[in-house]
């Protein structure tokens, strides 16, 4: 089973993916696109990841949290005299195509934008400049999952006893209901 940051993360790749001035060169990676040699023959790319996340209780029976993970879209350019132009254009493109569907396919509860950076790489022979956007995405997250309840044991037998108000101290005088065969 999927963790739902996963499932975010791939959403909004699959929004991204061809949609953009990016083309194919969006990745649901932070290492992959960057560790291969000739990436920069890629560029404009777009790198999808998560964060930093936190989590509170939104329900006490069955528990279950709403968690707020960070959802980074990281667009890396040429370093050239059109870099900041460039940069612009693609986060606009995808703010758009992220907050037009606040729930991420459903992935999420809400989306929302909250913060970009610009940053200018010069750490290799190219320079290269990138622009992080975060938003940050909501999703309930229920504990115990539908999981637990497969690796439950049928429920086959049923057994009450019951006093009325403690009267018959002696188990055997008790009433007794016993239900079998739930799950044939």
């Amino acid at each position: 089973m999927a963790h739902p940051r996963e499932l975010i993360r791939k959403q909004a790749v699959t929004i991204l993916l061809g949609a953009t001035n990016a083309g194919a060169s969006v990745y649901a990676s932070r290492v992959a696109p960057l560790i291969s040699n000739g990436w920069q023959s890629e560029l404009p790319a777009i790198i999808v990841y998560t964060m930093d996340e936190s989590g509170e209780i939104f329900t006490q029976a069955p528990r279950e949290y709403l968690r707020k993970v960070e959802l980074v879209v990281e667009i890396h350019a040429e370093g050239n005299e059109r870099l900041d132009d460039t940069l612009d254009t693609l986060a606009r493109q995808v703010e758009h195509l992220l907050l037009m569907d606040d729930t991420l396919g459903g992935t999420a509860n809400d989306l929302q934008y909250r913060r970009s950076r610009m940053v200018l790489l010069d750490q290799s022979e190219h320079l290269t400049g990138a622009c992080r956007i975060i938003f940050e995405a909501e999703y309930l997250d229920r504990h115990p999952d539908d999981f637990f309840n497969e690796t439950l044991p049928d429920f086959k037998t049923l057994t009450t006893a019951y006093s009325l108000d403690n009267a018959q101290t002696n188990p055997a005088d008790r009433a007794q209901t016993i239900i079998e065969d739930l799950n044939p």
